[in-house]
């Protein structure tokens, strides 16, 4: 993260002003991809300290395309909330206004990517539609992009952990299993991970499953619970099945094998944000 982007810390998260073109041709419209993601992503980026959203959305086109191209329109904001996954955000919630303009594309364009991920990895450029498998973001180039509309959409995007939440795992260390470093901690519960939901270490979310006494190979419940370590960089997740119902001291007691090395703080309450 260069230290003229428009990132800032605030409480513990962070604020981004991004800026990114909206550039279709026959139907389809650019896109941008690395091997350290499994997602697509808009081409643009962080504004500069002292640049404009439009100066801005040029600069990025130019240099993620090679090819220099005029605005059209303005023709989204976007207030984001979302976890992030880059390493200087990991695991930190991200708010995120973002400016989104369609594009003057030429006939002749033929955009050629020169450019790299803010974690250093090569991008290339890919043409995608509504119908595209791979996730993107944002999620509306799919269904809102419309370059006759003339107007300005306001989008609101909130991916903050909440309590109450449906979330799917996988079950690595099954109940009744042992830990495979230390054979001698038996798991009383079936723990595993959110895959491609970071956690505060740079690693997929873990999570502990409460109330289901058989191992198991995944499990889709409900967030009731999210343990934060204060002595320890990531938090543990807590599912269980969604009419489940547990006391504080309850989880505690279920998860003490693990967290009883650990400054734990249990939040239950609907309003928390990771």
């Amino acid at each position: 993260m260069n230290n003229n982007d428009m990132c800032v810390p605030c409480a513990q998260g962070l604020i981004n002003i991004r800026a990114g073109a909206i550039i279709i041709k026959d139907g389809r419209f650019l896109m941008v991809r690395n091997d350290s993601c499994e997602y697509l992503y808009s081409v643009g980026g962080r504004l500069k300290f002292s640049e404009t959203a439009e100066e801005a959305v040029i600069r990025e086109t130019e240099e993620e395309t090679g090819v220099r191209l005029e605005i059209d329109h303005l023709g989204f904001i976007q207030e984001n909330y979302f976890r992030g996954d880059m390493p200087a955000s990991y695991g930190k919630t991200v708010y995120e206004i973002a400016y989104y303009f369609y594009m003057k594309v030429p006939d002749d364009f033929e955009p050629v990517s020169h450019s790299y991920s803010s974690d250093n990895h090569p991008e290339y450029l890919v043409w995608a539609n509504a119908d595209t498998p791979l996730k993107m973001y944002p999620e509306f180039f799919r269904y809102a992009l419309d370059p006759a509309e003339k107007g300005v959409r306001h989008i609101v995007n909130d991916e903050r952990v909440r309590i109450g939440n449906i979330y799917s795992a996988v079950i690595d260390r099954p109940y009744g299993s042992a830990h495979p470093q230390y054979p001698d901690l038996i798991y009383p519960l079936n723990y595993g991970y959110i895959k491609g939901l970071y956690g505060g270490d740079g690693e997929d979310q873990d999570v502990y499953v409460l109330g289901i006494k058989e191992p198991l190979e995944e499990f889709t419940g409900k967030l009731i619970a999210v343990i934060h370590r204060r002595d320890d960089v990531e938090d543990k997740w807590v599912l269980a099945e969604e009419n489940a119902d547990f006391s504080e001291e309850e989880i505690r007691q279920a998860v003490w094998f693990q967290e009883q090395y650990f400054d734990i703080e249990i939040q239950m309450d609907q309003n928390s944000a990771v």
